[in-house]
């Protein structure tokens, strides 16, 4: 296996690990919750001021109309680019991502009280985090169909547009930070499966062109 169909696959790998391993920090270690808690309850804090309306929205840009949009732009940009494979890897990363997202949520649906928090707790169904999982994944989908040349650029506004939205949620109390980094890596996991996949195909495609070309040769020379 190409060391470039290894690496995302390792990518992949160590996303999951870090999910299951947050998981349960999450749900069953005391000290990791209270930290979470205390996190959150600091970002809650600035609700009412002017950041509270900043973040109502660039939460809002993570709904769905709003991402199905960012996504259709990207997915022009990457036509644009010519590359329709990417274009394509980067659909099912958003679709696979969210869709994952929904799953877990319903499936670790469960109250986490936390006393920090008085009376303002979170509901069972939180991680992980929706809107982080929907603002990863255009981040992903991004850099997939950017080139190479542009990537850094891409990475930029993808981190910039996570990070806000990321910020956002906890300021308006919808979620713990273990929520959102959750949906980062729910993210992140499908972005290097994509990865894998394009870098498998791309390999395929090169061992096949030096036996078509072999087989041209051999019906020229007949």
């Amino acid at each position: 296996m190409n060391v470039n169909v290894k690496r995302p696959l390792a990518g992949w790998f160590a996303c999951v690990v870090a999910l299951i391993g947050l998981t349960l920090a999450a749900y069953g270690v005391d000290p990791f919750q209270r930290l979470d808690a205390t996190a959150l309850s600091r970002f809650a804090a600035h609700q009412a001021s002017s950041f509270g309306s900043a973040a109502e929205f660039f939460a809002h840009l993570a709904d769905p109309l709003p991402l199905l949009a960012i996504l259709a732009g990207i997915c022009a940009l990457g036509l644009y680019w010519g590359r329709p494979r990417q274009v394509l890897a980067a659909v099912a990363v958003v679709a696979g991502a969210n869709l994952t997202t929904q799953i877990l949520k319903v499936a670790l649906a469960h109250p986490r009280f936390q006393p920090v928090l008085g009376l303002h707790q979170l509901g069972p169904v939180a991680f992980p985090s929706g809107h982080s999982t929907a603002a990863a994944s255009v981040a992903v989908a991004l850099l997939l169909v950017t080139p190479w040349r542009l990537r850094p650029l891409a990475f930029v506004v993808g981190a910039g547009f996570v990070a806000a939205v990321g910020c956002s949620v906890l300021i308006l109390s919808w979620h713990y930070p273990s929520d959102v980094l959750g949906g980062i890596l729910v993210a992140s996991a499908w972005g290097f499966a994509a990865l894998a996949c394009l870098n498998w195909a791309e390999q395929l495609g090169e061992l096949r062109r030096p036996a078509q070309v072999s087989s041209r040769a051999a019906i020229s020379v007949k």
